[in-house]
């Protein structure tokens, strides 16, 4: 049992920091000195309305609120389990911080991020941070075959990118996105930029997103994404996508933000034959025009998290540094969580992935 300090979420608007005891690793789990961790904007929506927390205990993990929150992290090893083999004390990783149970059909197939019994009947996420103690606390307990293994020179704030460019890279590659394809994003939040990027480097054409954020379009262009736009309306979107593409439309379109217009339109931008993928949460459910869809021969997908691809993100990231590290606009201590870590991503648009120091 080791004493840490940690962040522990309550409910809504209510996190506190607090002493907490962190027993010593189960026989197939490994302890983790957490160095970094990113706040994303399902952290966001846990602190202001309890999304996805676990308040009844979760049918795997038997954890309810209060809980340590965070899911995007990295750091190093320092207690293994009996049963662990493949890892050692002192390797960095980067965790990949899926609850599943390992036995219905779902994860018997490689598909551990659609497991059967990973939502709580409460709606509680199947994630550490969620439903169970995740990563803003100085040590963690991970199981081993989450805790992926970082080159040894690898920087540990890179590390704390490879949850969200997961979910990116999971889109993208799930959304077919080929060499010369026209993409457009909707939306230009860190997913939206991580989105913009692995469309770039999987050999797309024209890239373009789309954000009423100045700031945030400015982020993108230093990223190099070719076309950052500012479509207020669909007439607009329509036009802007009519030019860039010389009137053929878009052979894919990403839905990064969530809400009624940027789905509407990006069915609109398609070309006849793309598809539309899905990847933010929507608050409320939204209206989807099939008519529109089916006249184009156009295809709705969605993509959820992430599976058996963390490996291959590693190397993506490892291969592209100086990229990725961009998108890193500040890193904060671990009581600045709030006034300067949640707090300041909604306000100030100029952030994209803040990250929580827990250890240099």
């Amino acid at each position: 049992m080791t004493m840490v300090k940690a962040a522990v979420i309550y409910g809504p608007k209510d996190i506190r920091f607090e002493k907490r005891n962190i027993p010593d690793p189960a026989p197939d789990e490994v302890q983790i000195e957490v160095a970094f961790n990113g706040i994303c904007g399902s952290d966001i929506h846990e602190y202001l309305e309890g999304m996805d927390l676990a308040t009844m205990p979760h049918p795997l993990t038997h954890m309810q609120a209060p809980l340590i929150p965070g899911h995007e992290f990295s750091g190093t090893i320092s207690k293994i389990g009996k049963q662990v083999s493949k890892l050692r004390i002192g390797d960095k990783v980067a965790v990949e911080p899926m609850i599943a149970c390992g036995k219905c059909p779902e994860c018997l197939s490689g598909h551990y991020n659609w497991c059967e019994h990973a939502i709580g009947s409460d709606q509680s996420a199947g994630f550490l941070g969620f439903s169970a103690n995740g990563g803003l606390a100085e040590k963690c307990n991970v199981k081993s075959t989450f805790a992926h293994l970082l080159p040894t020179d690898f920087p540990l704030d890179l590390g704390a990118l490879v949850e969200p460019v997961s979910v990116a890279a999971q889109a993208v590659m799930a959304s077919r996105v080929s060499p010369g394809d026209d993409v457009l994003i909707q939306g230009a939040g860190p997913i939206g930029l991580f989105t913009a990027l692995i469309a770039q480097i999987s050999g797309a054409h024209h890239v373009i997103i789309n954000d009423m954020s100045e700031e945030r379009l400015d982020l993108a262009n230093e990223l190099g994404v070719q076309y950052p736009i500012r479509a207020d309306s669909q007439k607009s979107l329509a036009h802007a996508i009519s030019t860039i593409t010389e009137n053929q439309g878009v052979d894919v379109a990403f839905d990064c933000a969530g809400v009624q217009p940027t789905l509407t339109g990006a069915i609109q931008a398609l070309k006849n034959g793309g598809k539309v993928t899905v990847i933010a949460l929507f608050q409320h459910p939204p209206v989807v025009d099939v008519r529109a869809l089916l006249k184009k021969g156009g295809s709705l997908l969605t993509s959820y998290g992430y599976a058996n691809i963390f490996d291959r993100v590693i190397k993506i990231i490892d291969t592209y540094r100086s990229l990725f590290k961009r998108v890193i606009t500040k890193k904060i201590e671990l009581n600045e969580l709030v006034s300067e870590g949640i707090e300041s991503l909604e306000k100030d648009k100029k952030q994209a992935k803040i990250l929580v120091r827990l250890h240099s």
